[in-house]
């Protein structure tokens, strides 16, 4: 099992805040996003990660190298003007077995990934609730299967909100590749997020939905998101392997 994080985003809207630096060194106590994410694989027992990195790349490489992890880098030198449909794809040699992903932007509770590893094949972590615009969506049908996900489907159909963590089964892999470069080499699509290649899987390969109970996860894009996170996590809401020394890492 590897995991695969990207980390390659500006955080253009965060700016408003103050903050100038990658998304994913957004600290919380005493550790980064970032740490909380690798804190989390390493209480599960995986170490091989794949980090896409662009803007201010140098910090992102230096902070995963502070982790006892085997990390390989993928560079997006187009970090600004595309998205996360762009960054998967330039790793797409690394889609060739289960995998672990992540959006390095998302504070999540550490109990979410052994959901996710428990699950059989292909799993999406789902926020069950009603979404507004700017979620990314999916329905899910009575089987607990995914059948559609993007940011535009109707809120009124939708059973919550995919946080941006996921497990992919080896079997999904191949079509996966050809769906990301379909998007960003035939159609020159490369401002997308990534989940538009996801929901053109979805009529051939099971994607189940993990729902997260009373987990809490935020994705943090805006000032807004960056106070409920901040909100989340000192209410104690939020366990995080790396700071309750849950893995063996710091």
């Amino acid at each position: 099992m590897k995991a695969i994080i990207l980390a390659a985003g500006m955080g253009k809207r965060l700016r408003a805040s103050g903050w100038d630096q990658p998304k994913c060194l957004l600290p919380f106590g005493e550790f980064t996003l970032l740490d909380h994410v690798l804190g989390s694989l390493i209480a599960a027992g995986v170490r091989d990660v794949v980090v896409v990195v662009g803007y201010q790349s140098q910090q992102v490489r230096d902070a995963v190298a502070a982790h006892d992890v085997t990390a390989a880098f993928v560079e997006n030198p187009d970090y600004a003007t595309t998205n996360t449909i762009n960054s998967l794809h330039r790793a797409a040699a690394y889609l060739d077995s289960d995998f672990l992903y992540f959006n390095a932007d998302v504070l999540f509770d550490s109990r979410i990934l052994p959901m996710l590893l428990a699950t059989e094949g292909t799993a999406l972590a789902v926020d069950e609730k009603h979404c507004g615009d700017e979620e990314v969506k999916v329905v899910v049908d009575d089987a607990g299967r995914v059948t559609r996900i993007g940011k535009a489907l109707p809120g009124a159909d939708c059973r919550g909100e995919f946080i941006g963590v996921a497990k992919f089964a080896a079997d999904v892999c191949p079509d996966f590749r050809t769906a990301l470069a379909d998007f960003n080499e035939t159609r020159g699509e490369r401002d997308l997020f990534f989940e538009a290649a996801v929901d053109v899987l979805l009529a051939d390969h099971v994607h189940r939905s993990v729902p997260l109970g009373d987990l809490q996860a935020i994705e943090i894009d805006s000032p807004e998101d960056l106070s409920a996170a901040q909100a989340l996590w000192e209410s104690g809401a939020i366990l995080s392997a790396v700071a309750t020394g849950a893995c063996d890492d710091a």
